[in-house]
């Protein structure tokens, strides 16, 4: 029920955002920009989508080495499932489904598993970061001139507070401990320091050599590179050539719009998004950079369905007890 809930809400954001994005764009003109779409590129999109959850996957096959040595096939097609289980119920279930498959087919720690799947994720937030802060100074933009800013403090944070999780626990235990008198109940305490301990002890994995984290940077800033080609082709398709740089920082920026709750299909979320950093950022005509992302959005359906359900059959999951296990841990 819980998690009915948050679909219904989430469904009803996506409702409200295409009726405010429909107030700021030509319905026909789009259909007309959409009806000379060339075929010819339709390959390479579909390749450069196929290649941004591979690159995902080699890159948590060199996160998790340490904790098990994982075939990489398996890990292009759990990647694969779990986009098909965030594109259709968009609660962060992909996510957890990839521990819940660990823990069965690997035998590793369901809770530790499903951290360690946020933290190869965490890698990719810190990326994304860092990228918004060197294209603010390469692309140009509409954005504000103050907009870094906001992912500079951020970014900031998240490494002091990565840091000291890893290479200064006892500092960060005695901080918590210090802050578990402020609770009043002592049963609280107790799963308060249980579960900074856990942290503690789950974030050791990403205490690493320096060539490992370029490594880990690296896959991730080609990923994106690879989302941001998705995105280069669609707009050439259409018959318009786009700055690759700002297709690449515009798939950055749109990283972050994961963080905004989203109705199944991304519906609205995706419009609303592609309107607001297409149009809004770079400039483009509102009606193109619509067009350009149906288009996208309706590929990106396809192949996340396709390659989902091959992903299903070929890592023959139990998908009831995968969506069981799934919500409640959602």
């Amino acid at each position: 029920m819980k998690v009915l809930v948050r679909i219904a809400i989430n469904t009803l954001i996506g409702v409200f955002l295409i009726f405010i994005w429909s107030k700021f764009v030509n319905l026909t003109q789009i259909g007309e920009i959409l009806s000379k779409i060339e075929l010819k590129y339709l390959g390479l999109i579909f390749l450069f989508m196929f290649l941004s959850p591979t690159i995902r996957a080699v890159r948590l096959k060199f996160f998790l080495k340490p904790i098990k040595n994982l075939p990489i096939k398996d890990l292009i097609f759990l990647n694969g499932f779990a986009s098909l289980l965030n594109f259709i119920i968009p609660i962060r279930a992909g996510e957890i489904a990839k521990g819940i498959y660990l823990q069965q087919e690997y035998n590793l720690p369901l809770n530790k598993a499903v951290i360690w799947i946020f933290l190869d994720r965490f890698i990719d937030f810190l990326v994304v970061l860092a990228l918004i802060m060197i294209f603010s100074f390469k692309i140009t933009t509409n954005l504000p001139s103050n907009f870094i800013i906001v992912p500079s403090i951020i970014f900031t944070l998240a490494l002091i507070l990565t840091y000291l999780f890893i290479y200064k626990s006892k500092y960060i235990k005695k901080i918590f401990k210090f802050l578990s008198y402020l609770l009043v109940v002592d049963i609280i305490k107790i799963y308060f320091e249980r579960f900074i301990n856990f942290l503690i002890e789950t974030f050791s994995v990403l205490k690493r050599k320096p060539e490992e984290i370029l490594l880990f940077v690296f896959l991730s800033a080609l990923a994106y590179a690879a989302d941001g080609a998705v995105w280069y082709f669609c707009f050439l398709s259409l018959g318009s050539l786009q700055n690759f740089g700002q297709m690449y920082f515009g798939q950055v920026m749109s990283a972050l719009t994961y963080l905004i709750p989203a109705a199944p299909g991304y519906i609205g979320s995706a419009e609303a998004s592609g309107l607001l950093i297409f149009s809004g950022v770079f400039g483009i005509e509102p009606n193109l950079a619509s067009a350009m992302t149906i288009l996208f959005h309706i590929l990106i359906a396809i192949f996340i369905l396709i390659f989902g359900l091959i992903s299903l059959y070929a890592l023959k999951l139990d998908l009831g007890l995968i969506l069981k296990k799934a919500f409640k841990k959602t």
